[in-house]
């Protein structure tokens, strides 16, 4: 397959993995989450779910070796409690791990120089937890220490679940993979947009379609869980807003758009009273803001 028959292809397959993504049609309408999960997964991938594993065992250790991991007992076990509750509405055959980083000092040189890895994507300030390949989830610390409730930062950590239980990492490789190009730092991890890169318009339309399909499932997650998706609707819509250049060679849709996405799906859930809360996310936030 030449480039170009590439290229078209990846264009064909983007509107059809945006139509993957239900529309808000009504709670008899909406699929049942599992079988969404499942259904979803499936699609082109030079991977399987094995070499999926291996290589996300892989990066995390690198990743391990060259950031500055943060351990401490507390905010590690209220992450994990928070992640498995999570987790048995988010089926996938990957097992979820959680991480914590520091990423609130720009400009410091990572701790494994030489390391194959995108590391400078993870320099200064993170705005989402980075999903890699396979099920290890690594969490910045200033995420925890600014989210404004638990029900922001569950949503948060479902987003990143979702994108591993979809497979988006191998799925992204793949296409890269048709495409010629280096494939190595789409095969591990989701960090799109940690760095400019030359990224092809078609390549663009699917990491969109990705995202706003991340956020359904996590909003599915979430909503489940007994957190109110409102929440993450409400935060996102408070974000500043990218400049438009920035916007266009984006990997993600802008803020504005996912709060609205968010709130035209929250019609189509059964109405509920949101009241979920592990009744440890001050103390995790506190321990978050006071690490130096």
């Amino acid at each position: 397959m030449n480039v170009m028959a590439a290229v078209l292809l990846l264009g064909s397959l983007a509107v059809t993995a945006s139509a993957q993504e239900p529309s808000a049609r009504g709670v008899n309408h909406e699929p049942k989450l599992d079988a969404y999960i499942a259904q979803s997964a499936k699609g082109l991938n030079f991977y399987p779910v094995e070499r999926e594993r291996e290589l996300g065992r892989e990066a995390a250790a690198n990743l391990e070796r060259a950031l500055p991991i943060v351990h401490e007992p507390k905010l590690d076990a209220y992450i994990a409690g928070l992640g498995a509750m999570l987790a048995r509405y988010a089926n996938t055959p990957f097992t979820y791990t959680f991480t914590v980083y520091e990423d609130r000092r720009p400009g410091t040189e990572p701790a494994g120089a030489g390391v194959s890895m995108p590391i400078d994507a993870f320099q200064g300030q993170a705005g989402e937890p980075v999903a890699v390949a396979g099920g290890p989830i690594f969490i910045p610390l200033s995420l925890l220490a600014a989210a404004p409730n638990e029900a922001v930062f569950a949503f948060q950590l479902a987003h990143a679940m979702a994108h591993i239980a979809l497979r988006h990492a191998t799925k992204q490789a793949t296409r890269t993979e048709l495409l010629r190009l280096d494939a190595s730092g789409a095969q591990i991890t989701a960090v799109a947009d940690r760095r400019p890169t030359a990224v092809p318009m078609g390549m663009l339309a699917f990491a969109r379609a990705f995202e706003r399909q991340a956020d359904y499932v996590a909003l599915r997650i979430v909503s489940q869980a007994g957190y109110s998706p409102e929440a993450m609707a409400a935060y996102l819509s408070g974000l500043p807003v990218p400049e438009k250049a920035v916007a266009v060679f984006s990997a993600h849709i802008t803020s504005v758009e996912r709060s609205k996405a968010i709130r035209a799906k929250l019609e189509s859930l059964p109405a509920a009273t949101y009241t979920a809360a592990t009744g440890g996310f001050a103390e995790a936030r506190a321990i978050a803001a006071s690490v130096r």
